[in-house]
Protein backbone atom coordinates (compact mmCIF):
# COMPACT_ATOMS: atom_id res chain seq x y z
CA UNK A 1 0.00 0.00 0.00
CA UNK A 2 2.87 1.97 0.72
CA UNK A 3 3.76 1.68 -3.18
CA UNK A 4 0.49 3.29 -4.24
CA UNK A 5 1.31 6.32 -2.22
CA UNK A 6 4.37 6.64 -4.03
CA UNK A 7 3.34 6.06 -7.08
CA UNK A 8 0.60 8.60 -6.33
CA UNK A 9 3.30 11.21 -5.40
CA UNK A 10 5.46 10.79 -8.34
CA UNK A 11 2.46 11.21 -10.49
CA UNK A 12 1.54 14.92 -8.77
CA UNK A 13 5.30 15.45 -9.26
CA UNK A 14 5.13 15.03 -12.84
CA UNK A 15 1.61 16.47 -13.60
CA UNK A 16 2.88 19.54 -11.88
CA UNK A 17 6.18 19.77 -13.72
CA UNK A 18 4.32 19.39 -16.73
CA UNK A 19 2.16 22.32 -16.13
CA UNK A 20 5.39 24.11 -15.33
CA UNK A 21 6.85 23.32 -18.29
CA UNK A 22 4.12 24.46 -20.82
CA UNK A 23 3.17 27.51 -18.55
CA UNK A 24 7.15 28.48 -19.79
CA UNK A 25 6.93 27.19 -23.58
CA UNK A 26 3.92 29.82 -23.95
CA UNK A 27 5.69 32.71 -22.04
CA UNK A 28 8.38 32.01 -24.58
CA UNK A 29 5.95 31.95 -27.47
CA UNK A 30 4.34 35.24 -26.06
CA UNK A 31 7.79 37.16 -25.88
CA UNK A 32 8.76 35.48 -29.48
CA UNK A 33 5.59 36.81 -30.67
CA UNK A 34 6.13 40.21 -28.86
CA UNK A 35 9.52 40.46 -30.37
CA UNK A 36 8.41 39.57 -33.85
CA UNK A 37 6.03 42.33 -33.95
CA UNK A 38 8.27 45.16 -32.80
CA UNK A 39 10.80 44.58 -35.20
CA UNK A 40 8.15 44.76 -38.10
CA UNK A 41 7.09 47.89 -36.56
CA UNK A 42 10.62 49.12 -36.53
CA UNK A 43 11.61 48.02 -40.01
CA UNK A 44 8.17 49.97 -41.25
CA UNK A 45 9.55 52.97 -40.79
CA UNK A 46 13.49 52.50 -42.19
CA UNK A 47 13.92 54.81 -44.63
CA UNK A 48 15.32 52.46 -47.32
CA UNK A 49 13.56 51.44 -50.37
CA UNK A 50 10.81 49.07 -50.01
CA UNK A 51 10.96 46.11 -53.20
CA UNK A 52 7.79 44.81 -54.80
CA UNK A 53 8.69 42.09 -56.64
CA UNK A 54 5.54 41.96 -59.83
CA UNK A 55 5.41 38.43 -61.82
CA UNK A 56 4.56 38.86 -65.27
CA UNK A 57 3.96 36.01 -67.86
CA UNK A 58 6.70 34.43 -69.93
CA UNK A 59 7.78 35.93 -73.13
CA UNK A 60 10.27 36.26 -75.29
CA UNK A 61 13.36 37.93 -73.40
CA UNK A 62 13.84 40.46 -76.37
CA UNK A 63 10.24 40.90 -76.54
CA UNK A 64 10.06 41.57 -73.14
CA UNK A 65 12.79 44.10 -72.28
CA UNK A 66 11.37 46.15 -75.07
CA UNK A 67 7.87 46.20 -73.69
CA UNK A 68 9.80 47.76 -70.39
CA UNK A 69 11.80 50.47 -71.37
CA UNK A 70 8.54 51.31 -73.32
CA UNK A 71 6.38 51.49 -70.16
CA UNK A 72 9.51 53.06 -68.50
CA UNK A 73 10.14 55.68 -70.39
CA UNK A 74 6.03 56.90 -70.69
CA UNK A 75 5.27 55.70 -66.97
CA UNK A 76 8.10 56.32 -64.66
CA UNK A 77 5.89 59.39 -62.61
CA UNK A 78 2.28 60.34 -61.74
CA UNK A 79 0.23 61.35 -59.14
CA UNK A 80 -0.75 59.35 -55.85
CA UNK A 81 -2.84 60.54 -53.30
CA UNK A 82 -1.66 61.79 -50.40
CA UNK A 83 -2.83 59.60 -48.08
CA UNK A 84 -0.95 56.63 -49.54
CA UNK A 85 2.24 59.04 -49.09
CA UNK A 86 4.03 58.55 -45.59
CA UNK A 87 5.05 62.35 -45.55
CA UNK A 88 8.17 61.98 -43.15
CA UNK A 89 10.23 59.36 -45.04
CA UNK A 90 8.75 60.92 -47.76
CA UNK A 91 7.93 57.27 -49.79
CA UNK A 92 4.78 55.97 -51.70
CA UNK A 93 3.69 53.34 -49.35
CA UNK A 94 0.83 51.64 -51.52
CA UNK A 95 -1.91 51.80 -48.59
CA UNK A 96 -3.61 54.33 -46.38
CA UNK A 97 -1.33 55.67 -43.95
CA UNK A 98 -2.34 57.15 -40.55
CA UNK A 99 -3.78 60.36 -40.78
CA UNK A 100 -2.21 62.90 -38.42
CA UNK A 101 -4.17 66.19 -37.57
CA UNK A 102 -1.83 69.09 -36.94
CA UNK A 103 -4.11 72.40 -35.82
CA UNK A 104 -6.86 70.87 -38.61
CA UNK A 105 -4.88 70.23 -41.50
CA UNK A 106 -4.27 66.58 -42.66
CA UNK A 107 -0.88 65.02 -42.75
CA UNK A 108 -0.25 60.80 -43.41
CA UNK A 109 2.30 58.80 -41.69
CA UNK A 110 3.30 55.45 -41.22
CA UNK A 111 3.60 54.58 -38.08
CA UNK A 112 3.64 56.43 -34.47
CA UNK A 113 7.08 57.83 -35.06
CA UNK A 114 5.61 59.59 -37.68
CA UNK A 115 2.61 61.41 -35.49
CA UNK A 116 5.13 63.16 -33.32
CA UNK A 117 7.56 64.78 -36.17
CA UNK A 118 4.79 65.80 -38.00
CA UNK A 119 3.45 67.59 -35.10
CA UNK A 120 6.05 68.63 -33.67
CA UNK A 121 7.45 69.45 -37.44
CA UNK A 122 10.52 68.43 -36.29
CA UNK A 123 13.19 68.95 -39.18
CA UNK A 124 10.67 71.14 -41.23
CA UNK A 125 9.29 67.75 -42.31
CA UNK A 126 5.64 68.96 -42.99
CA UNK A 127 7.72 70.84 -45.85
CA UNK A 128 8.80 69.32 -48.89
CA UNK A 129 10.84 71.34 -51.82
CA UNK A 130 9.16 71.29 -55.70
CA UNK A 131 12.02 70.36 -57.89
CA UNK A 132 10.50 72.60 -60.82
CA UNK A 133 11.63 75.99 -58.66
CA UNK A 134 12.91 75.04 -55.28
CA UNK A 135 9.94 76.51 -53.93
CA UNK A 136 8.71 74.95 -50.34
CA UNK A 137 5.58 73.26 -50.24
CA UNK A 138 3.62 72.39 -47.26
CA UNK A 139 3.05 68.36 -47.62
CA UNK A 140 -1.02 68.26 -46.62
CA UNK A 141 -1.86 70.52 -49.38
CA UNK A 142 0.67 69.32 -52.29
CA UNK A 143 -0.05 67.32 -55.39
CA UNK A 144 2.28 64.36 -54.86
CA UNK A 145 4.46 62.73 -57.99
CA UNK A 146 6.01 59.17 -57.38
CA UNK A 147 8.56 57.86 -58.83
CA UNK A 148 8.05 54.28 -59.67
CA UNK A 149 12.01 53.56 -59.86
CA UNK A 150 13.04 54.56 -56.39
CA UNK A 151 9.53 54.94 -54.45
CA UNK A 152 10.74 58.29 -53.68
CA UNK A 153 8.10 61.31 -54.13
CA UNK A 154 8.10 64.71 -55.05
CA UNK A 155 5.61 68.01 -53.45
CA UNK A 156 4.04 70.24 -55.95
CA UNK A 157 1.91 73.12 -55.10
CA UNK A 158 -0.48 72.64 -58.18
CA UNK A 159 -1.07 69.95 -60.49
CA UNK A 160 0.16 72.32 -63.67
CA UNK A 161 3.40 71.83 -61.86
CA UNK A 162 3.54 67.92 -61.34
CA UNK A 163 2.12 67.54 -64.91
CA UNK A 164 4.87 70.16 -66.21
CA UNK A 165 7.22 67.41 -64.06
CA UNK A 166 5.95 64.43 -65.49
CA UNK A 167 6.14 65.24 -68.82
CA UNK A 168 9.41 66.35 -68.23
CA UNK A 169 10.85 63.39 -66.88
CA UNK A 170 8.72 60.70 -68.56
CA UNK A 171 9.56 61.14 -71.87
Amino acid sequence: MKQVQSNQKNIATQVVALKNSIGTTYQLSVSVLFLLLLSLLLLSCSDKKKQVVESAPQVNAEQQSKTNDAMASTQNYEIVPNKKVCMVNDRFMGIDQLPIDVNGIMYYGCCEDCVEKLQKNLENVRFGSNPLNNSKVDKASAVIVQDKSSGGVFYFASKEDANTFIHQNNS
